[in-house]
């Protein structure tokens, strides 16, 4: 069954549990649908989260379409029963929705660590989702936004395997990140041994530590050097660069904040940053950073910043 079917019952049986003539018989036919597939409580856990979320904005089309769908039967139509489904799977976009029933995922300026059952480490970046599909034959890490950064445990029974829709990275060793860029392209960063990359449409190439490879249209590039001294630094809560475009510094900073950080590349682009800076507070990076070159950082909201050069 696809996200979207999901997604469709699991607002269907929302809408009947909050109707005010829900049955015995219903409330049991809930409990065992949840029970059928794991997916099913898990929709039902982030449709309610979802619900609280838009709860707390302000007066709006999707909101009030919500509170009529969530009104007691007398007061709505039959046509109602559905429109839950409807509006979040359009309201999510149904590229969205396998992000959004991802088996694990993270918030924006959230990282996670996840103790896996073959007893790999896996660690997720800000705003990144995962699928976990493990059986007899393989491992399989399904990236389905974001960055994640991998331990591998030793099995030589089942390889494991990092994947998208660009194509493939197989650990032959252990560690290993894979992001996906906001350009479409995969990055995938060897910190120790060695990793298989493969394209959709291309032959594979092998990366080796301190070495990347990027996936696009489906094919490896061949291995480069990679200039970052310590790409995995954000796993310990840290942004070191080197010699860096500020614009690039800044969108690194931006996935890490809710709401929008705003600047013009162009009229940065001779600023290059070095330094160590801490993700957990943003705030005092870009203090740091307005501190030591010739930039303004403008707060309008706590959900709009501008830098602009001085």
């Amino acid at each position: 069954m696809s996200s979207e079917q999901i997604i469709q019952q699991a607002a269907n049986w929302l809408t009947r549990l909050h109707d005010e003539e829900v049955s015995d018989a219903e409330r049991q036919a809930f409990n065992a649908w949840c029970q059928a597939d794991p997916r099913h409580a898990v929709a039902i856990e982030r449709m309610r989260a979802l619900w609280g979320s838009l709860d707390a904005l302000p007066a709006q089309p999707a909101r009030v379409a919500l509170n009529r769908a969530f009104a007691p039967r007398r007061a709505r139509g039959a046509q109602a029963m559905g429109v839950l489904g409807v509006l979040l799977c359009g309201w999510l976009g149904l590229t969205h929705l396998p992000v959004w029933m991802a088996d694990q995922r993270t918030d924006v300026g959230e990282r996670r660590q996840i103790a896996l059952e073959d007893g790999s480490q896996l660690q997720l970046n800000s705003n990144s989702a995962v699928d976990v599909k493990f059986d007899g034959h393989q491992r399989v890490i399904e990236l389905l936004q974001g960055e994640l950064w991998v331990d591998v445990a030793k099995d030589a029974q089942r390889p494991f395997v990092v994947r998208n829709d660009q194509g493939t990275a197989t650990a032959l060793g252990t560690r290993y990140l894979v992001r996906r860029a906001p350009d479409g392209t995969t990055v995938v960063t060897v910190i120790e041994s060695t990793v298989a990359v493969k394209g959709d449409s291309s032959e594979g190439v092998k990366v080796t530590a301190g070495q990347r490879s990027i996936l696009d249209h489906g094919r490896a590039q061949p291995p480069q050097a990679t200039d970052d001294t310590d790409p995995d630094a954000w796993t310990r809560g840290l942004l070191k660069v080197n010699d860096q475009p500020l614009s690039e510094v800044l969108q690194t900073l931006a996935s890490y904040r809710h709401g929008l950080l705003r600047f013009d590349p162009q009229a940065l682009q001779n600023l290059r940053v070095t330094g160590v800076f801490k993700l957990d507070d943003t705030a005092a990076a870009l203090s740091t950073l307005a501190d030591n070159l010739p930039i303004q950082v403008e707060y309008f909201t706590d959900l709009l910043v501008v830098v602009k050069p001085r």
